[in-house]
């Protein structure tokens, strides 16, 4: 696994209820940062290191719009700039880093790379997160174990029917495959007839066979989105009952062996409040069952990391995923290389 991150890339660094008036630290890409608002409910991420003598500004206070470092008092605003010096008139030019934060979605989402190129237009689409008539179970689980073993994890179609047998899995292996990637995508699109309904859709009362087409996408540098569309094989009914499920997921790296997993799981369809509540225990059934497998796979991983992987025509997807993030990662490192350089003549 690479060591390595891709840093010009929106990741998701809170949902926007974590944060508040008071300091709220968090580890992202190995490297730490505090978030906070102001007066006004601008959300802003600095380092959480005070440049004077580099203790966690976490560990401070907001006052007003300004964050004060607990330590000795250094003054910082939203943008890092050092505002304040206890005892000293004046404030020389110096600070701490800023970070490109934008709010949308119900998420922040963060920029770690060059603050030059950070282009709000290109914050991934989350939209039912918030969205009229879709109806969320959110959450965040930490995850011992790399970011890609994450995303691996989503586009593998393979695992569901072994790990989820309780929750969402069904054996689909004779579903048609269409795989597909671009310069910023990858897509599989598993389309399955005549399979056993999954469990959680069962107590909602479908059908004991359902038709259940997946289009699973992921886009880099982390982020997966899954809609799942489930129609029950009823045809004494005049409507077969059908529903979608859009399953948003963001894999934000938190070191190199630990990852935040933000994910959502919209429904476009409401049963009251009792099949919400079995929804919401399900949804996070599941995801405990991939966090279960998947820190015992980077244990396993750790033990040995030049044992040899095998890839399997079900692995497609995963292939794919990590190519494109390896010529993103290396095509950015050569982008640096090549400033760092010029720089230097």
């Amino acid at each position: 696994m690479s060591s390595e991150f891709l840093r010009n890339a929106w990741y998701v660094a809170a949902s926007s209820d974590e944060i508040g008036h008071t300091p709220f630290p968090r580890r992202l890409l190995d490297e730490p940062v505090v978030m906070y608002r102001t007066e006004a409910g601008r959300a802003a991420a600095l380092e959480d290191r005070c440049c004077h003598r580099r203790a966690p500004l976490s560990k401070g206070k907001v006052i007003g719009d300004r964050l004060q470092c607990g330590y000795h008092g250094f003054t910082f605003d939203a943008d890092g700039d050092c505002v304040g010096i206890p005892d000293q008139d004046h404030v020389p030019r110096l600070g701490v880093r800023a970070y490109p934060l934008v709010e949308r979605h119900g998420f922040l989402w963060i920029w770690m790379g060059e603050a030059d190129r950070a282009d709000p237009a290109s914050v991934p689409d989350f939209k039912e997160n918030v969205a009229f008539g879709w109806r969320p179970t959110r959450g965040l689980m930490p995850i011992a174990c790399h970011y890609q073993l994450v995303a691996e994890n989503l586009l593998d179609l393979s695992h569901v029917g072994f790990v989820h047998g309780e929750t969402i899995g069904t054996d689909d292996s004779q579903a048609t495959l269409d795989c597909d990637r671009g310069l910023d995508f990858v897509r599989i699109l598993c389309d399955a007839t005549d399979v056993a309904t999954p469990p959680g859709y069962l107590m909602q009362g479908f059908a004991p066979r359902s038709d259940q087409c997946k289009v699973i996408t992921f886009r880099p540098p982390c982020q997966v989105q899954i809609l799942v569309s489930t129609t029950e094989r009823a045809p004494e009914k005049v409507a077969p009952r059908r529903c979608r499920v859009m399953v948003l997921n963001a894999c934000t790296p938190e070191t190199e062996r630990s990852t935040h997993y933000f994910f959502v799981s919209a429904r476009d369809f409401d049963d009251g409040p009792e099949i919400t509540e079995k929804l919401r225990r399900n949804t996070w059934k599941t995801f405990s069952e991939d966090k279960a497998i998947l820190e015992a796979q980077q244990r396993a991983i750790e033990l040995d990391p030049t044992a040899r992987t095998v890839n399997v025509s079900a692995d497609w997807g995963n292939v794919q995923m990590r190519r494109l993030m390896a010529t993103l990662i290396a095509e950015e490192n050569e982008d640096e290389a090549a400033a760092t350089q010029a720089a230097a003549q």
